[in-house]
C-alpha cells in the first residue's frame, strides 16, 4: 500500500516538529526568563512597568536585581509604603494574582492573612502598628469592653479567658467571675461561700490586686 503525503499535511507536520525541537533544546537564558523565583512566584510580564529595565536590573540577561535600586513608589504611583511596606520586595504586592487594585481594596485582609477570622472587624491598626505587626495598646483597647482590666486581670495570659486567643481567636466570654474562678469558689470554705449563697458579685468584698483576701466594702 502506497501512502501520499499531500505539501500541506507535509509543510503542517515540519511545523510541528520544530515546535517540538524548539522547545527542547531551548537555551539556558530562555529558561532563565521564565523560572521560578523561589518565595516569591514566576516572572511576570513587565508590560506596564518603566521602559528603562536598568533601573532595577543588572547584566546583559536582566535578571539579576539591583540591590538598591531606588523607586519612589508614592511618587509614581499615588501610594506611599509605610512602616515594613517600605523594605517588602515588589513581588510580594506585585505577583501573579491579578491586579493589586483588586487586593488592596480589601485593605489588609487582601493580601495578610485575617487570623481573627473576621471577629475583630477590618481596621488591623486599631491594634497592630505597620513597622513589626506586634500588637500595641492592648490593655487600652480592653478597657474599652464591658470588662476592663485592672489589678492581676491587667497581667494575666489573654489565653487564660479567651481560649485560641494564641491563635489570634478571641471570642467574646461571660463577665461574671464564676465563669473564670469556679475552683477559686470551691476551694473558699472558710467560711463556706457555697453554703452561704455567696457565689455572685465578689466584688462586694474582693478586690482584683489579690483574690486571697477579702475587704468589707
Amino acid at each position: 500500500m502506497k501512502i501520499t503525503i499531500r505539501p500541506v499535511r507535509a509543510l503542517a507536520y515540519l511545523t510541528l516538529a520544530l515546535g517540538i525541537l524548539a522547545c527542547v533544546v531551548q537555551s539556558p537564558r530562555d529558561v532563565r526568563q521564565h523560572r521560578w523565583w523561589s518565595g516569591l512566584g514566576p516572572v511576570l510580564p513587565h508590560d506596564t512597568f518603566p521602559a528603562d529595565c536598568s533601573l532595577c536590573h543588572l547584566g546583559e540577561n536582566w535578571h539579576e536585581l539591583r540591590e538598591n535600586f531606588s523607586f519612589d513608589h508614592e511618587a509614581e504611583t499615588g501610594v506611599a509604603l509605610l512602616g515594613a511596606h517600605a523594605n517588602a520586595s515588589c513581588l510580594r504586592c506585585h505577583n501573579d494574582r491579578g491586579p493589586v487594585a483588586t487586593f488592596a481594596a480589601r485593605g489588609c485582609a487582601g493580601c495578610h492573612e485575617d487570623v481573627h477570622i473576621g471577629e475583630l472587624g477590618q481596621n488591623c491598626l486599631k491594634c497592630h502598628q505597620r513597622q513589626t505587626w506586634e500588637p500595641v495598646g492592648m490593655l487600652a483597647q480592653h478597657n474599652r469592653t464591658r470588662f476592663p482590666l485592672v489589678g492581676v486581670h491587667a497581667s494575666t495570659s489573654c489565653r487564660r479567658c479567651h481560649p485560641g486567643a494564641e491563635l489570634g481567636r478571641f471570642s467574646p466570654v461571660s463577665a461574671e467571675c464564676i465563669s473564670c474562678h469556679q475552683d477559686d469558689l470551691a476551694r473558699a470554705l472558710n467560711p463556706n461561700h457555697v453554703s452561704f449563697g455567696w457565689v455572685r458579685n465578689c466584688d462586694r468584698c474582693h478586690v482584683p490586686t489579690t483574690w486571697s483576701q477579702a475587704e468589707v466594702r
